[in-house]
Parts: C-alpha cells; sequence; structure tokens
C-alpha cells in the first residue's frame, strides 16, 4: 500500500488543542482548510463529517480524506452508529495520517439525525456511544474523542449530561469531550436555529471539568473573537484566573498550557507517552480549548490570523499579511484544479469557482469588500485558474488592507458572556446495573 501524504510524521512543534476549527458539513473542506493553515500554524483543523459508511464503500477515498501534510494538526469527524462500521472506518482514516478520530454526537441536522441514529441522536444512547468509541480505540492508535451537545430535546438537564459523559469515559479510552454548549431539538428547528435559538450554557463545560478533572473539555458555541478564546482559556469558575488582558495575557495562558503538556509529554517518554500528556493537560482547573465554528469561515483571519501568537504563545504568527496569504494559497490552488476528476466536457474537480470559495470571507469587515466579491464573481466566468482570479480583482482593494499584518488582541472579557454567575451542583451518582 502506498502511504498517503497526509502520514507523513508529525511536526514537532504541533502545540495542544487549545484553538481549533469546528467540523463544518460543506465549509471545513480541503481547500478551506488550506487556507486556514496558512493563516495560523498552530490552530488545530477539522474535517466535514464523514460518514462512516461511505469510507467503506467509495472507490475514491482520497477524495474524503488525502490532504498535503502542512494540514496537521488535523482531526477527521466520523458520523455512524454502529461499533463494528466505525472501527473499521477508523482503521482506513488511520492510514491517511491523522492526527485524532473524533466521533459525531452533536449535529442535528436532517441529513445526520434521520439516517441511522448518529449525530447529536446518540446523545441519547450513550451506552452505545461507548460501545462504538470502544471498538474504535481498539482498531486504532489514534486518539479518539467525542462532540456532543448538552443534551437533545428533553435530555437536557445537568445530571443527565454528567452521565453521558460518565457512562462514555468510564466505557471506553475517550479522555476529550468538545461541547457544544447548547442542546439541540431533532424536531421543530431546522439545522440554522439549532445554532442560534437553544441558549449557550458556557457554565456547565466548567461544571463538567469540575466533576470530571480527569478528562479534557473544550468549549464551542458562539465564539467570535480571539479575545473571548483567550477569555475561556483563563476563566476558572466564571472569572478570569489573573488580571490584566490583551496580548501578553493570552500567551501567557497560552504558553502555560503548552509547557504543562510538554511537561507531561516528556515524562511519559518511552511508553504511554500520550496517556501521560493528556493526564498533565487535564490536571488544569480550566478547559482544553475553544473550538470556533462559523466565524472562523466567514472571517477567517480576524479569527486566526493572531491565533498562534496571541493563543498558542509563539514567538510570532504564520501569516505577514493577507496579500502573503492569498499569494501562497493560490500557488497551491492552481495545483489543485481538476485533481480529482475532469469530465468529458472539460469540467474540472475541484474547478476554479471552488477553490475561491473559502476566500470570501478575508477581507470582512474592510473598505471594498463587497466590491471585491462583486469582482470576483465576474472574473470567475473567464479565469482559468486562482492565480488569475486574484491577478484581476485584488486592485480594487487598498494596498494598506492587502499589506497590514495581523491585529494585536484587545482588551479581554472579564466574564464570558455565556458564562451563568452559578455552576450547576454536582449530581448523586447511583450505580447503575
Amino acid at each position: 500500500m502506498t502511504i498517503p501524504e497526509g502520514a507523513a510524521p508529525a511536526p514537532a512543534d504541533i502545540k495542544p488543542q487549545l484553538l481549533s476549527v469546528a467540523p463544518m458539513m460543506d465549509w471545513t473542506d480541503l481547500y478551506y482548510r488550506q487556507l486556514a493553515r496558512l493563516i495560523s500554524r498552530h490552530t488545530w483543523l477539522y474535517t466535514e463529517m464523514v460518514v462512516d459508511q461511505t469510507l467503506l464503500h467509495t472507490p475514491f477515498l482520497d477524495k474524503f480524506l488525502w490532504f498535503p501534510r502542512e494540514q496537521r494538526p488535523i482531526v477527521c469527524q466520523l458520523g455512524g452508529s454502529n461499533p463494528e462500521l466505525l472501527a473499521r472506518a477508523a482503521g482506513i482514516v488511520e492510514r491517511y495520517g491523522y492526527d485524532e478520530i473524533n466521533l459525531n454526537c452533536g449535529c442535528p441536522s436532517d441529513r445526520v439525525a434521520g439516517a441511522g441514529c448518529f449525530g447529536a441522536a446518540l446523545m441519547l444512547q450513550p451506552e452505545l456511544v461507548a460501545a462504538c468509541c470502544r471498538a474504535m480505540c481498539k482498531a486504532v492508535s489514534t486518539p479518539i474523542t467525542v462532540k456532543c451537545r448538552l443534551g437533545v430535546d428533553d435530555f437536557d438537564t445537568y445530571p443527565e449530561m454528567a452521565r453521558f459523559i460518565r457512562v462514555v469515559s468510564e466505557g471506553s479510552p475517550v479522555r476529550h469531550f468538545i461541547i457544544h454548549a447548547r442542546k439541540c431539538l431533532l424536531k421543530g428547528l431546522n439545522p440554522h436555529q439549532n445554532r442560534t435559538i437553544p441558549p449557550l450554557r458556557y457554565e456547565w463545560v466548567w461544571a463538567l471539568k469540575r466533576d470530571f478533572p480527569h478528562l479534557d473539555f473544550s468549549l464551542n458555541g458562539g465564539v467570535l473573537a480571539l479575545e473571548e478564546v483567550a477569555a475561556a482559556l483563563r476563566t476558572v469558575n466564571g472569572s478570569s484566573s489573573s488580571g490584566g488582558g490583551g496580548e501578553e495575557a493570552a500567551a501567557a495562558a497560552g504558553g502555560e498550557a503548552a509547557a504543562e503538556s510538554d511537561e507531561a509529554a516528556a515524562a511519559g517518554a518511552g511508553g504511554g507517552g500520550e496517556a501521560s500528556a493528556s493526564a498533565g493537560a487535564s490536571e488544569r482547573r480550566g478547559i482544553m480549548g475553544v473550538m470556533v465554528g462559523r466565524a472562523a469561515y466567514n472571517m477567517p483571519w480576524d479569527a486566526l490570523a493572531n491565533a498562534d501568537v496571541a493563543v498558542f504563545g509563539a514567538a510570532e504568527n504564520a501569516a505577514t499579511s493577507r496579500r502573503q496569504v492569498l499569494s501562497d494559497y493560490a500557488a497551491w490552488a492552481d495545483t489543485m484544479i481538476g485533481r480529482w476528476r475532469t469530465a468529458e466536457d472539460g469540467h474540472k474537480s475541484p474547478n476554479v469557482r471552488t477553490l475561491v470559495k473559502p476566500l470570501l470571507g478575508m477581507f470582512h469587515g474592510e473598505p471594498r469588500a463587497k466590491k471585491w466579491r462583486a469582482e470576483v464573481d465576474a472574473a470567475l466566468k473567464t479565469a482559468t485558474c486562482v492565480s488569475q482570479v486574484l491577478e484581476m480583482t485584488l486592485p480594487v482593494l487598498k494596498p494598506e488592507t492587502l499589506d497590514a499584518p495581523p491585529k494585536p488582541l484587545g482588551a479581554l472579557p472579564e466574564r464570558l458572556q455565556h458564562y451563568a454567575p452559578e455552576l450547576p451542583p454536582t449530581p448523586e451518582h447511583k450505580a447503575e446495573e
């Protein structure tokens, strides 16, 4: 078997999962992820959800799983509810060199919840989730994680949420849960409404960390800015764990988390290193990380450009300007045109329009951004490559917009907007037969 390019050894500077971009169907594809990686070197990237049976039956695995090695650290999210099928699919994913495999227990889309009981509907069957995770962990050495909601329909109390975490973590080796901090309604709300109408309850995530100190939790839902990411990483019981705000405080928080993970990994060298690293990270009083969703797609420069310095404590950011990112992306994207297929009529997959789509949010909120997008739409009618589209349209923008470096972090909020003053009480655990 030819080893996929993505299976190359992980870069030495992979940092803890302090910040990640959420898996989003039809959005976090290969092409968006390449743009995001050019903007931030250390932010963790997630694929769109891939259904287990798709991987077991498609003759085009590369189209679903291939990625260039520079996209690491990267997580593949799987959808499914059959332990045997998920284990087989995880084995296929592992061959491509992903850093983690995540099980989708949170998507409310009718493309998921109504097809074989997976996505958010799985939260109603924690024993099945544990069995699925246990089967995947036996099949692969790649770490398995779970992304879920706070609850589903009337399964929406904190004790029920805590039971889900307890059953899955005790019944499988899973130690990292990414929590979309709102419940979902499988009937009555469409996917967009499920992302906006149920209230966010951030305090539940910190309550889970209190009640399961040996586990890691990441917060997802409603986070729009790096200032909120940095504040969440420094939050303990609702308030900032240290005074001050801005770049230095955020970098310090990121640097401390990275150092803890490195020390734990070093302590585990020579056997059981991954477990030791996870345990070391779990000793932190706060959450492990923050996952940003649509903000990272709709305004990728604003959401990610300063992440390496402000969140991960790196010496410098990966990108110096939007002009640099666009130039690097175009050079890569032009090599991808028609990679998967060229039809008899000449239609290529991917085509130029597909490859340009992730760029449309790069100038969110900037002068002339709307005019630039209109020029891009016009250029796509004749351009034969991404580089040509940019050559035809970038003169519309101001040079200072193209060449400006990432904005420094502003003041950090003292309290997260959706964090209630009090955590829910620790539920009593009764032995289950």
